[in-house]
């Protein structure tokens, strides 16, 4: 393989994480729905922030998770900083138990998955009450973090694949 080829193939390793995000965002914006609308779309970013927070840090910056969260602002036509704030307090709280999950069974870490997106969950309702002016009804919320849960072994899976096979492999 060409030296060319060597250096793009890092970067698009490096990027991967970043690009998961961006694509989790755009599939939130996305006339996309499941079961014909029954069950929200999960939060695919909140997934990829949560697990690449924990298992490659390195490969998932601040700075991509900002990025990440406001491409989620701008396309949802939320508050500017919400989902930054949200998908780096997910990142905090993936970093600072990532000593106690690594190396645990993956029930063990979906667990921390659904604590921190319940957390998350609070926290998104409480600002947009607060933002809103009256407290909102909260079962669309509840609703898609349940969603998002359920579905986060699926993601684990398949990231923990591409981890193995695309990041870490040469």
């Amino acid at each position: 393989m060409s030296a060319r080829a060597e250096n793009l193939a890092r970067v698009a390793r490096a990027a991967m994480p970043t690009l998961l995000g961006v694509i989790g965002a755009l599939m939130l914006a996305s006339p996309l729905r499941l079961f014909q609308g029954s069950l929200p779309t999960p939060l695919v970013p909140l997934v990829v922030v949560y697990f690449w927070s924990l298992y490659s840090p390195g490969h998932l910056p601040a700075a991509s998770i900002f990025a990440i969260g406001l491409i989620q602002d701008l396309l949802s036509g939320g508050p500017l900083g919400l989902w930054p704030a949200i998908y780096l307090a997910v990142q905090y709280i993936a970093l600072s138990q990532q000593s106690y999950f690594l190396g645990r069974e993956v029930h063990v870490v979906w667990m921390g998955f659904a604590v921190a997106a319940m957390i998350v969950s609070v926290i998104l309702w409480l600002f947009m009450s607060l933002f809103s002016g009256a407290l909102l009804p909260i079962g669309g919320l509840v609703l898609q973090m349940m969603t998002t849960i359920a579905v986060y072994p699926v993601f684990a899976i398949v990231f923990g694949s591409l981890h193995r096979r695309v990041v870490i492999e040469v």
